[in-house]
């Protein structure tokens, strides 16, 4: 059986800002078969309040959150290598511009997509202005954790004539298996999917099973955190899939008959529906707390 679902791999912060490390992650995505590779820009002054970006965040690059999270965010040049690199390798990229000044600054490399995130999904004025910024030859990405089935369909109004991929997602990391709330992709099928929007899944969990039963249950694109390793200080990197393990994803969704052994190796838990925020997910899309302070918890520079 051929599937046509899409997968992506969200290269996030997991290059840890290091344009060798980015280089080389692409690579090893091209390798393991992904369609498309994921970036992130945010200008990170505007995006975060000043006490968020004053606060205690230990990390090798400082003792604040400013400190930490602006060593992730590359140049002009830096992106115009990683476009290069992807040209030559033969794959696709595209991008999360967390603000306008950053969409602004990625229009230059003629994307194929931009991707708006959860965090964003309801802000009407950054929606508007991507709208209006966007040509309608281009498809959006969009992820809807934590948005109620009517703000998903008021984030759709906004964009009647973009090719759009419409993303169920839950904003835990890493997500439980019973959190998952899978499902809620037939319900965003039924009630979006039609020729211009496509329902997809951008999962968080640890291991490739749920996003295998994403795709039985209709997911026309699948993306996943990607790193060349979880050994790693960054934010989120237990969610991440290590080069062997996306690859043998992509190998099982494109060879295999039938994905419901995979999926029925889950708990019915995982595939129960609800939308709306969840106190956990609230810490992440309103409050933006990460979590870990893995330099203190050490737990990243074991082994």
């Amino acid at each position: 059986m051929v599937r046509d679902t899409l997968f992506t791999a969200e290269f996030t912060t997991n290059h840890m800002g290091n344009l060798n490390i980015l280089l080389r992650m692409a690579d090893k995505a091209k390798e393991a078969g992904c369609d498309y590779i994921k970036m992130q820009k945010k200008d990170v002054e505007s995006f975060y309040s000043q006490e968020k970006l004053n606060s205690t965040y230990q990390s090798p690059y400082g003792r604040t959150y400013r400190d930490y999270r602006s060593i992730f965010e590359f140049s002009d040049e830096d992106h115009r290598r990683f476009d290069d690199k992807c040209r030559t390798l033969g794959i696709r990229w595209f991008v999360t511009a967390q603000d306008l000044t950053s969409l602004t600054g990625m229009l230059k490399f003629d994307l194929p997509m931009y991707k708006v995130a959860s965090v964003n999904a309801t802000n009407t004025d950054l929606l508007k202005g991507i709208r209006d910024a966007i040509p309608e030859s281009k498809t959006l990405v969009i992820s809807v954790a934590g948005r109620s089935l009517p703000e998903i369909e008021a984030t759709l109004s906004l964009f009647p004539d973009h090719r759009i991929h419409l993303l169920h997602c839950v904003a835990e990391y890493p997500c439980k298996v019973e959190n998952l709330r899978l499902g809620n992709i037939p319900i965003l099928k039924r009630t979006f999917e039609d020729d211009r929007i496509r329902i997809g899944y951008s999962g968080h969990e640890e291991g490739i099973l749920p996003s295998l039963a994403a795709i039985h249950l209709g997911a026309g694109m699948v993306e996943r955190h990607f790193a060349l390793s979880r050994h790693s200080f960054v934010h989120h990197i237990e969610c991440s899939l290590e080069p062997p393990e996306f690859a043998e994803m992509v190998r099982i969704a494109r060879r295999e008959e039938s994905l419901a052994p995979y999926a029925e190796r889950l708990p019915r838990s995982a595939f129960e529906s609800s939308f709306g925020m969840t106190d956990m997910e609230k810490s992440f899309l309103k409050d933006h707390t990460y979590g870990t302070d893995y330099l203190r918890d050490g737990s990243a520079f074991q082994n």
